[in-house]
Formats: C-alpha cells, structure tokens, sequence
C-alpha cells in the first residue's frame, strides 16, 4: 500500500516537473519535448530489440549457418496474375 503511494505521488511529481522543464525549454537547444517519465525513477525503460540477420546472430554465437537450397520458391513469392472484373 505504500509502495503504492509513493508510486502514485512520483507520477504526480514527474508531471509537475516535465511541465515546469517544459515550460523552460529551449527548443533551439533541445527538439524532444519532455515527458514525465523523463522525471520519475519508478519508470522501467524497455531497450529496443536490434533487427539482425540470422548470419549475423550466428557470427555473434560463434556459430556456423548454412543457408538451405530450396528448389522450390516460396508459394508467395511469384504475384498473383491480374484479374479483370469486365
């Protein structure tokens, strides 16, 4: 219960001061504006996953890749022919 209070007072909290930086930005100096989780120590950041190829996880591991050959390609790669609805 007061984890949560503290929790809820630091939201508030976080609001007040990303309005006040806000408020005091110098948009030449800073494009991003603010945001309250900018402020508040309670806010998990998530990292952004990093796109890879399958050879380059593999180089990463160590490891060796060897791409199949397929005879056949894949049922979706040729377009579908047009149709005309005359």
């Amino acid at each position: 219960m007061a984890e949560a209070k503290r929790q809820h007072d630091w939201h508030i909290a976080s609001s007040v001061m990303a309005l006040t930086a806000e408020i005091n930005r110098d948009r030449k100096r800073r494009r991003k504006p603010f945001k309250p989780d900018d402020f508040n120590p309670y806010t998990v950041t998530r990292s952004v996953p990093v796109k890879a190829t399958v050879e380059q996880v593999a180089h990463l591991l160590n490891a060796r890749f060897q791409p199949r050959e397929n005879d056949s390609p894949c049922p979706k790669s040729a377009p579908d022919p047009p149709t005309s609805n005359c």
